[in-house]
């Protein structure tokens, strides 16, 4: 049994010793070399000050160092939370306030800019000064902090954003990374001869994925150069460069690989595993995918930052229409979906309601935020007779005929419109469907009750083609006031469309 995840390390490490883990800009280094380095910086952290179980916060590039410094901090009986410098100061200097993190782990790059918006600048530890001076591991102090740990314990804090304003903290457990890392390598078939490709921010837990798949199976770990995917034809000729056969991407990169019809001309042999997490995944796009990495299987995936990585999935067994919307499929092992209609009640296969997960994916609530906690990680209403906590993700779904999970839309984006309900999600997939449209973005301009249509395409489209188009599967009321086209959506640090910049951006 398997009680912390530093555990996949030290037996793949044992296992592998010389094996490639981690690829990435500056070059490579082994597992033994990981782990090694990894304790050397955990013995650091360990003599600067006897007390564990606090955050250590991250200020590093994504990079092997970057995966290093996770490491330690968990080898030093502490759990990690990877922040980004490219953040706006201000936001940092709340996080930080928030966290009140027992050190700092930055590069002498970034230590100027660390020391500034620290509370206490003397717990910055400097990663190359820490590697350089030591010279000998503390194993017995490691095993001893190590021993300590349940599987209860946080493993790492990922913020997010935060509907007041303020970032939230969401504190996940060793228990439930172990939990989806255990169930994807079985699904997935992951072992030592396979490379995965990073493509999210350490900031964003699509990367947990990536990271603690290679710890466990022994697979080589390349991050991927961000520049690679602003440019789709060097990112799939990267891929197949260096052999990649499995990657969980956002669907934003597979859209515009698409929308560039890149894959007509390049090699896809490797490809044994094409997966997407982040947001809706259009139709059209993944249809492409299919068509053009012949040995590859597509999985599309589902799952908030308050469950581990992904909670449901669906592997692509049959082909769909344009105006079709793909199932995010079915639980993942130990995890069990609820749709619940507003009086909490479960409702049946077909009838929409919140999607809500229970299992040891959970996370473990919010860093000091005992209400938020509360409300989101509520109490089942149907278990009366224990304690019992499910996660209310906010999303609206339903189960389809063939039994998978169907995503709406959040529920903060339907709205009231003429006096209708509007899922605005379905006219996104609507709009999505369209052969002149690449990619679709519906939102809605509360101020001028408007419908908003954004759109990538090769060119402007005449609107009152655009809503005779969107007839023949909307009804009138759920048609666009107005439609823009855009160069090209904003995105956030994660891949994902930045909906309230494109919004602004309009108004």
């Amino acid at each position: 049994m398997i009680i912390n995840a530093l555990e996949y390390l030290d037996l793949t490490a044992s296992r592998f010793p010389n094996a490639t883990a981690i690829i990435d800009a500056d070059g490579s280094i082994t597992f033994g070399e990981l782990l090694n380095r990894a304790r050397i910086l955990a013995s650091n952290i360990i003599h600067r000050d006897q007390r564990h179980k606090r955050p250590v916060a991250v200020f590093l590039p994504k990079s092997a160092e970057c995966v290093t410094a996770f490491l330690a901090a968990l080898y030093s009986g502490n759990f990690y939370v990877p922040l980004d410098m490219d953040w706006p100061p201000a936001r940092l200097k709340k996080i930080l306030a928030d966290l009140d993190p027992a050190f700092a782990i930055t590069s002498r790059q970034h230590e100027d800019a660390v020391r500034a918006i620290m509370p206490q600048p003397d717990t910055i530890v400097v990663i190359e000064d820490a590697l350089e001076a030591a010279t000998e591991r503390d194993d017995v102090e490691i095993e001893r902090r190590v021993a300590s740990m349940v599987d209860t314990d946080p493993i790492y804090i990922k913020y997010t954003s935060g509907s007041t304003g303020d970032p939230k903290g969401v504190v996940l457990p060793h228990r439930a990374v172990i939990d989806y890392i255990e169930w994807a390598a079985d699904t997935y078939q992951l072992d030592e001869n396979e490379v995965i490709g990073n493509q999210a921010p350490f900031t964003f837990d699509v990367s947990v994925q990536d990271i603690y798949l290679s710890l466990k199976t022994g697979a080589a770990l390349v991050l991927i150069p961000t520049q690679h995917f602003v440019f789709p034809a060097n990112l799939v000729s990267y891929i197949a460069e260096q052999r990649i056969s499995y990657f969980c991407w956002v669907p934003s990169v597979l859209v515009n690989v698409c929308n560039m019809d890149i894959l007509a001309k390049a090699d896809t042999s490797h490809l044994k595993w094409v997966t997407v997490l982040g947001e809706i995944m259009p139709t059209k796009q993944f249809m492409y995918w299919k068509k053009h990495c012949p040995n590859a299987t597509l999985v599309n995936t589902y799952g908030p930052t308050e469950t581990a990585i992904a909670s449901t999935f669906y592997v692509l067994d049959r082909d769909f229409r344009d105006d079709e919307s793909l199932p995010i499929g079915i639980p993942c092992r130990n995890t069990e979906i609820m749709i619940l209609d507003d009086e909490n009640h479960s409702v049946d296969a077909g009838n929409l309601g919140e999607i809500c997960v229970r299992g040891s994916s959970l996370a473990l609530g919010y860093w000091n935020d005992a209400k938020k906690t509360d409300d989101a990680f509520a109490q089942i209403p149907e278990q009366t007779h224990y304690p019992e906590r499910m996660y209310r993700t906010g999303d609206l779904g339903y189960v389809n005929e063939r039994g998978e999970l169907m995503f709406v839309g959040r529920k903060d984006s339907q709205i009231k419109h003429m006096g209708y309900r509007i899922e605005l999600g379905e006219i996104e997939a609507a709009a999505s469907s369209l052969a002149e449209i690449d990619r679709a973005c519906v939102l809605y301009d509360d101020k001028e009750k408007s419908i908003i249509l954004f759109y990538e395409a090769k060119a402007e489209l005449d609107r009152a083609h655009l809503r005779k188009a969107l007839s023949s599967q909307l009804p009138k009321y759920m048609l666009p006031n107005a439609c823009r086209l855009v160069d090209s959506f904003p995105l956030n640090p994660n891949g994902k469309v930045d909906r309230k910049k494109l919004i602004s951006e309009y108004n």
